[in-house]
């Protein structure tokens, strides 16, 4: 295991340990990147969990590295068997949506994701389709349909979410909520 791992090391998931001073420590210098993404590798599954976490913060800065690990994160984001996992792969691919040559694969997971059995995961995923479709109008009807049958989820903040989001993708008046939209180039949608 890595320098950069090491930090990651060590508690349990709920704590963000050292994520992000590692995020900080790749924006900083980014030939780090190779030795963050080996995170997603290791078995532990902190480790593997503030890996995440560290890339999706890494991603809201500079998105256009990750464009290579796209197939990565999209088979981490269906298998991974760790929620905190799957949820910042949705994050992380929220925040990649500026590259526009991969638009249609991360709305097709992120559709996938809506159906994930975990709260949070499709929580993202909505928030993630939302972002997409303010800024991508030609796909909001397929993202409308996908996110109005969350409507009537089992979890009651994936209801909210979901009618939070239809409300914003039929106006463009409304703000998306801050605590939505994490990459500075995509504020203001």
């Amino acid at each position: 295991m890595n320098q950069l791992l090491e930090w990651l090391k060590g508690g349990t998931l709920r704590s963000d340990g050292f994520a992000p001073q590692a995020a900080d420590l790749v924006i900083k210098q980014p030939q780090l990147l190779t030795e963050l993404l080996e995170g997603l590798d290791e078995p532990d599954d902190v480790v593997r969990a503030r890996t995440a976490d560290a890339l999706e913060r890494v991603a809201r800065v500079n998105p256009e590295p990750f464009n290579d690990h796209l197939p990565r994160f999209i088979a981490i984001a269906r298998s991974d068997p760790i929620p905190m996992v799957r949820w910042h792969m949705a994050m992380l691919l929220g925040d990649l949506i500026i590259i526009e040559s991969a638009v249609d694969e991360i709305q097709h997971i992120l559709h996938q994701l809506l159906r994930d059995n975990s709260p949070f995961v499709r929580s993202w995923a909505i928030s993630s389709l939302t972002i997409l479709g303010r800024k991508y109008p030609r796909n909001r009807e397929g993202i409308l349909t996908r996110i109005a049958a969350l409507h009537l989820d089992n979890s009651i903040a994936v209801r909210h979410r979901a009618h939070k989001a239809t409300d914003l993708l039929m106006n463009d008046r409304l703000q998306i909520p801050a605590s939505w939209v994490k990459s500075p180039r995509l504020m203001n949608l």
